[in-house]
């Protein structure tokens, strides 16, 4: 008796002391979210980073995937961060509702001397100050609970996709030349996308599978439930998922997140702005040479950045796009061009299938034994050549030593000496094995391009892979003379090839003014 007595007391303390941490969790609200919008602004880098990585590394199928949690991320952050800024708008209108008070109590209606008409509709529409402000209380604690909720949502949603990623990545590596095996994975990741959109309408409609009746489909959607919430971890907010959403007022509000989502990934193309509309397209005008781009310009674009601060350089950072000219203002002989290796670059190399890739394309899962490493058909029959000759002279060599004859000994001084001048012999034929590949590969990529000033034809001939220091994007940077320009303007002329629908190649061209001085 002394025990239930003890936890009924202990209970009852414990609800006091929530009812108080309730009425002061404003405090906190306020803390935290001022922490958190300095936290989340801080990083944007971050973001940009990511962004920038996925364009340059990810030149495959598993670019969409990628991407697609890159949007899912990008779209986490925008909500927490507009969430908590109107979080601490509204907890500020609610400081000063009640700082005003401590001057006006309530609202008197009767001593502003109103028309009646006016009177009686603000009675009925304004209401009690008091009221206001309890509406205003209730609206800033549930919007502090439904930002982490929506966040937490996110985490989920951003869980399920590198699981999905990693599925399809380790079929695929797992199994590299087994087409049913890697269909067998497309389909094991296609019933797991399944299972989390079958999870995902429960959600939005509240549990409406949850109210099925039927043993048979609760029981089967009883384990997907499970399973889903166990690989997304949404498990851990669930009681604050469900206490969210079992109260009428709280309910309405969730009802708008999922159109809220859906308004901030693409509010932000929605409306558009032309202050200018006799103003042609910008590529419309970069294809006649007719403005000048900063960033397709070393020069002008490094100017351009050390105008930002610090912290704001890295964010009005944007990705190189096809080229990027030394110098717009020619001051020497001779200039360069940096011709950047993109996803279509990619695809025109793919296309020839003599070519073969140094390593596989996107996602790769580096075991210690499996460096997914991919050499070319002749440096291989090269190295098995090699292989074969030399390991029959060792063989050879290991027959004599068994024999322990000494006559042998001149024989298997001979026979190292063959070995030592055969290993030289096919290392040269394997390197220049590869450096013909090399040579393919990167003749493959100029193959595709055409580089002019004003009329005349620009010969590339020296051309080295580069490593752009502006965000690391990988390509080819050529060199050629301007010793023969006159002084002036002149144009750069660059034309590609470019993969279309269906593996059609068509033309683009990009027209740079330069300026020789």
């Amino acid at each position: 008796m002394e025990n239930k007595g003890n936890g009924k007391e202990n209970q009852t303390f414990f609800t006091e002391w929530l009812e108080k941490l309730q009425q002061e969790s404003w405090q906190l609200e306020l803390l935290i979210s001022g922490f958190a919008i300095v936290g989340i602004y801080s990083t944007r880098t971050i973001i940009a980073d990511f962004q920038f990585y996925r364009y340059n590394e990810f030149y495959s199928e598993f670019g969409l995937l990628v991407g697609m949690l890159t949007y899912v991320f990008k779209t986490g952050w925008l909500i927490f961060f507009i969430n908590l800024i109107v979080h601490v708008i509204l907890r500020g209108l609610w400081i000063g509702t009640i700082g005003l008070r401590y001057v006006s109590s309530e609202i008197d209606y009767d001593n502003m001397k109103y028309a009646d008409r006016f009177t009686n509709f603000l009675k009925n529409k304004v209401g009690s100050y008091d009221n206001f402000i309890e509406r205003l209380e209730k609206f800033c604690s549930v919007l502090f609970a439904f930002t982490f909720l929506l966040f937490l949502f996110c985490f989920s949603l951003c869980i399920f996709m590198i699981e999905l990623i990693f599925l399809v990545v380790l079929f695929e590596k797992l199994f590299p030349n087994s087409q049913d095996a890697i269909a067998v994975g497309g389909l094991l990741a296609l019933f797991f996308l399944l299972l989390g959109v079958i999870v995902f309408i429960d959600l939005i409609s509240l549990g409406a599978l949850k109210k099925i009746k039927d043993k048979r489909v609760s029981t089967v959607y009883f384990y997907i439930y499970r399973f889903i919430s166990f690989i997304t971890l949404s498990f851990l907010y669930r009681p604050l998922l469900y206490n969210f959403i079992d109260n009428s007022y709280t309910r309405k509000l969730f009802y708008f997140s999922v159109p809220y989502i859906f308004i901030v990934m693409g509010g932000y193309n929605l409306l558009e702005n032309n202050p200018n509309p006799y103003l042609p397209d910008q590529k419309m005008l970069q294809s006649k040479g007719l403005t000048i781009n900063d960033y397709y310009y070393d020069d002008l674009r490094n100017i351009k950045l050390q105008e930002f601060p610090n912290e704001e350089r890295k964010i009005n950072k944007q990705l190189l796009k096809i080229v990027s000219l030394q110098e717009f203002n020619i001051n020497g002989n001779n200039s360069a061009i940096f011709i950047r290796l993109d996803k279509n670059m990619v695809k025109l190399v793919e296309m020839d299938t003599t070519i073969s890739p140094f390593k596989n394309s996107g996602l790769s899962m580096r075991w210690w034994f499996n460096r997914e490493k991919i050499e070319d058909k002749t440096v291989l029959a090269t190295k098995s050549a090699k292989e074969k000759e030399l390991s029959s002279l060792i063989n050879e060599r290991k027959q004599l030593k068994k024999e322990k004859d000494v006559n042998n000994e001149a024989k298997i001084d001979s026979l190292n000496k063959l070995i030592a001048q055969r290993t030289r012999f096919w290392e040269e034929k394997i390197n220049t094995a590869t450096d013909i590949h090399l040579q393919n590969i990167q003749k493959k990529y100029l193959e595709n391009i055409s580089l002019y000033i004003d009329d005349s034809k620009v010969e590339l001939n020296q051309c080295f892979y580069y490593t752009h220091p502006h965000f690391k994007e990988q390509g080819l940077k050529c060199f050629f003379d301007t010793d023969t320009l006159s002084t002036g303007i002149h144009y750069v002329k660059f034309i590609r090839n470019v993969v279309e629908k269906d593996d059609e190649i068509e033309k683009d061209s990009l027209i740079l003014p330069i300026n020789k001085h």
